[in-house]
């Protein structure tokens, strides 16, 4: 099975060390530099105090991969728009599976032309350390689920999937990537703000009680959810990766723009929308946009 992997940042490197060891995996990256050295050195993953190195194809252009079996989207949200173009140029017939963070980037998918559509919600922890190195924070599971068409694409994937690195099939994709949402709310917007590790927000009284306000405010917007996801399950997400540091927190830190729009602009969209009051997420909203801005140069 030939796979395609779009974005080197850490979930393309975490997907590419480890299914480049079952399959014939291609990294497509931006910069030149980074495809030479991924060529030269491959990817490398270091975890529980060891490392594992794995070779892997990588190039810069998408349309030069004709061959692929399967492309896996791992971008950022607001970077989607602008591989459109390409993605529709390798044909319909290519499985597409995209495993970005919130839930604003569905509509979009779904008006791409392509028959197999799969929403990967990933729960592992990775930090990016350079171009070629990644640190496996946090062994979870990624969750699949079509948007449309049908598993027999994607089948082998799932079949051969590791106990290191397994993948779950879920039989609804909205639920499935709302239940990653009410975690990234409750954790990723606090920890950029106050700079702490996932876990000292359940440890300092202060914090906790914002996370809670959070979650009943996710509640308000998705009342649906309230039997699907549970306070108490965001509280262990929090104990269980107590020393990562959020992607949200690591892009403040890095001065790099934020997830924040596709994981809380869209919520107060539709909170405007359907005339809902969630204060907390707003003001998050807020400073964490006036931060991003400070960091990009105002």
């Amino acid at each position: 099975m030939k796979i395609g992997i779009i974005g080197g940042g850490a979930v393309g490197l975490l997907f590419a060390g480890y299914l480049g060891r079952l399959f014939d995996v291609t990294l497509i990256v931006r910069r030149e530099s980074q495809a030479r050295s991924l060529l030269e050195n491959g990817v490398t993953i270091h975890k529980n105090g060891s490392a594992i190195t794995t070779k892997v194809g990588a190039v810069q252009e998408i349309e030069v991969q004709k061959e692929l079996d399967l492309v896996i989207v791992a971008v950022k949200e607001y970077d989607l728009p602008f591989l459109r173009k390409e993605l529709v140029g390798l044909g319909s017939h290519l499985p597409l599976m995209f495993v970005q963070n919130g839930v604003g980037h569905v509509e979009w998918v779904k008006a791409l032309p392509h028959y197999h559509l799969i929403a990967g919600s990933v729960e592992h922890g990775a930090m990016k350390e350079n171009d070629v190195t990644i640190h496996h924070l946090g062994e979870a599971v990624t969750n699949i689920a079509l948007i449309r068409g049908n598993w027999r694409a994607i089948e082998e994937l799932v079949s051969k999937s590791t106990a290191s690195f397994p993948f779950s099939i879920q039989h609804d994709f909205e639920r499935m990537l709302l239940t990653k949402l009410f975690v990234n709310v409750s954790i990723n917007p606090l920890t950029a703000l106050t700079g702490v590790t996932n876990g000292k927000l359940v440890d300092n009284p202060y914090f906790h009680g914002l996370q809670k306000e959070l979650f009943n405010e996710m509640l308000l917007l998705f009342p649906q959810m309230e039997g699907d996801i549970s306070f108490e399950k965001v509280v262990d997400i929090c104990r269980n990766t107590y020393q990562n540091r959020s992607s949200m927190l690591k892009d403040i830190e890095s001065q790099r723009r934020t997830e924040i729009e596709s994981i809380i602009g869209v919520l107060l969209e539709k909170a405007q929308k359907e005339h809902h009051f969630v204060p907390i997420m707003n003001l998050l909203y807020q400073l964490v946009k006036g931060i991003e801005r400070e960091g990009l140069g105002g």
